[in-house]
């Protein structure tokens, strides 16, 4: 039994090692709920399974309606798409799970031929493509289909270099075996995007295909376009330290450098601002990557965790003093261009000798050592 989540019923047939665990998220879907159930079953009929309804505050008759059709029902206090499937995933017996929407917008038979896919290809994740599928008139928003969607999957697989073409898409299928190694906890939309960039961090094989995506025709869709929009380019954007931070520090970078061999001294002044808020990035980057080392060192790429692994707090302390000297031969010149540069390395000096203590502090937090 999942900690925020409770078992209110089992099915009479309920196997106790099924093929494939069939995860159905559901808030107040009454209107498709049956007719989902039903279909789940006839597309894998000939394959042992169990159906689970992972209810998240339903308070029409979904639950009733869960429980004539014989699936399982699981309940989840926290609200949100993501904890509803973490809890239904959490109870799941089956070798593979399968997700997929209550509204009747999936074919869940695209969900077995995921399965098949997994199995034939030896892959660990399988993930539908409603864009290169067969998408019904009116079934997406165009802002989702021909926008949203394909650039959140455009930066998504550019950041992580996954190549996936709908990372929103609903329907999933995961051997069960590689879901702890995941360490999936996103309670909203955003669960999807956090999905996928986990499984290729955690070196998952994937396997894309497309599939139908039809109409709903019953309640309410649940998608926000621009706030659940902007989640999932959030929480992309935060588990991408480097093209956060590195990038837009690059450019002011060369821009400084430019700046510099201007004779004005207003733009060389301007290259010294430029220069410390590069370095202000470059900072919160190593602070970025520091707390994705000690929360999850799967999130991280080799070469930035080798260095983590290295660093000293007297190395910070020996660069900091090293750049300060370099600031006062500069200031001793006692010409305003050279007091331009001594001052702004006199600056980052300070700003690398403490960023020092506390990028330590924050590495002393998740070390590996133990008494």
């Amino acid at each position: 039994m999942s900690q925020t989540g409770s078992i209110n019923s089992l099915p009479t047939t309920a196997v106790a090692f099924p093929e494939v665990s069939i995860v159905i998220p559901c808030l107040n879907e009454e209107g498709s709920l049956e007719e989902c159930v039903q279909k789940v079953r006839a597309a894998f009929q000939g394959m042992t399974h169990e159906i689970i309804v992972a209810d998240n505050g339903s308070t029409d008759k979904s639950k009733e309606i869960a429980h004539r059709a014989n699936a399982r029902i699981v309940e989840e206090r926290r609200r949100g798409y993501g904890s509803a499937i973490l809890c239904g995933m959490r109870e799941a017996r089956g070798e593979f799970v399968v997700v997929g929407d209550a509204d009747n917008t999936y074919d869940f038979e695209d969900g077995r031929m995921l399965v098949n896919l997994l199995k034939e290809r030896n892959a660990d994740f399988g993930i539908g493509n409603r864009i290169g599928g067969k998408v019904d008139e009116g079934a997406m928003p165009w802002l989702h289909k021909h926008l949203g969607t394909p650039v959140l999957s455009f930066v998504l697989s550019r950041f992580f270099g996954c190549r996936v073409h709908d990372i929103n898409c609903g329907l999933r299928a995961i051997r069960r075996t590689k879901l702890q190694e995941l360490k999936l906890r996103s309670p909203g939309m955003e669960f999807a995007s956090e999905m996928v960039i986990h499984a290729q961090k955690a070196g998952l094989k994937f396997a894309e295909a497309p599939i139908r995506y039809y109409r709903r025709h019953h309640g309410q869709a649940k998608l926000r376009t621009f706030r659940d929009g902007w989640r999932h380019l959030r929480f992309i954007l935060l588990c991408a330290p480097f093209p956060l931070y590195f990038l837009p520090a690059l450019a002011l970078i060369v821009a400084s450098v430019f700046l510099y061999q201007q004779e004005r001294l207003g733009l060389q002044v301007m290259a010294s601002l430029l220069t410390t808020a590069a370095f202000q990035l470059i900072v919160f980057a190593a602070f970025a990557k520091a707390y994705l080392w000690i929360a999850d060192s799967f999130m991280l790429d080799r070469r930035a965790g080798k260095f983590l692994a290295r660093f000293k707090l007297e190395h910070g302390i020996l660069m900091g003093l090293a750049c300060g000297l370099g600031g006062i031969l500069f200031v001793q010149k006692f010409d305003l261009a050279n007091l331009i540069r001594g001052s702004t390395l006199l600056a980052l000096a300070v700003q690398i000798i403490f960023s020092s203590f506390f990028l330590s502090t924050i590495l002393s937090k998740g070390s590996r050592d133990t008494l």
